[in-house]
């Protein structure tokens, strides 16, 4: 027998047993005190948001600061190569 058949065999024992089938009666119930701790999660995570929301103007003002510097070495490295490259042609 393969493994697969001894885990499928273990869970249709499973699924006739009154642990398993109470556990299925209670899902929908936990699903509910998710919704009535809403108001509680509302009141703890908005803070924390808005928080994160006034990091990202400062991180946006870093980032629009950088990207000239970037273009900036990334066309003086372009430039460099090509005179390495038509120097290295020319074996001076």
């Amino acid at each position: 027998m393969s493994f697969f058949d001894t885990i499928k065999t273990r869970g249709q024992a499973l699924i006739g047993t009154a642990k398993f089938r109470l556990g299925l009666a209670t899902v929908p119930l936990m699903g509910l005190v998710s919704y009535a701790s809403a108001a509680d999660l509302n009141t703890s995570v908005a803070p924390i948001l808005e928080d994160v929301g006034a990091l990202m103007v400062p991180l946006l003002a870093l980032i629009l600061a950088a990207i000239p510097l970037i273009i900036a070495i990334s066309i003086i490295g372009f430039v460099l190569g090509i005179l390495a490259a038509i120097l290295g042609k020319l074996k001076v």
